[in-house]
């Protein structure tokens, strides 16, 4: 396994295709009057990572592994973003999906498709699975 995004592995030898990450920083410029204008320094923006994927009728089925993809981002689902290598990058949604198809059969089915998945971090909570209330039940 390359990446992990929730429940969703990225196999190095069945799709993925790399890995970008972003960091960028905020700043205001304000105009002066017959100088040059100042940068003020507002702090880091939110972290962004672009994974390019393939997905081939050789080692899955594409349309199943978009539909993976799609649903998560349709319920707008904050989830945990894991490398390999154990390393924790954060919480992220899917901001954007994009897909390419490179070839299909001649009734239309998907044989190979490049889909890129855009990343941005997530600051907010995220809720934890749903633990069985005890007690009195609430209307």
């Amino acid at each position: 396994m390359f990446a992990q995004l929730g429940d969703i592995k990225f196999e190095l030898i069945t799709y993925f295709n790399g890995l970008n990450e972003t960091v960028s920083y905020n700043y205001v410029q304000h105009d002066r009057i017959g100088n040059k204008p100042v940068l003020q320094f507002l702090g880091k923006n939110l972290q962004e990572e672009s994974i390019k994927l393939n997905f081939h009728r050789n080692f899955c089925v594409p349309e199943e592994e978009i539909k993976k993809l799609t649903d998560v981002a349709d319920a707008a689902t904050p989830l945990k973003f894991l490398k390999g290598n154990g390393e924790y990058v954060g919480v992220f949604v899917i901001e954007e999906i994009g897909q390419t198809t490179e070839q299909a059969a001649p009734e239309g089915t998907l044989m190979s498709v490049q889909v890129d998945v855009r990343l941005k971090e997530y600051t907010g909570k995220i809720s934890e699975e749903k633990q069985e209330q005890k007690g009195f039940k609430k209307k």
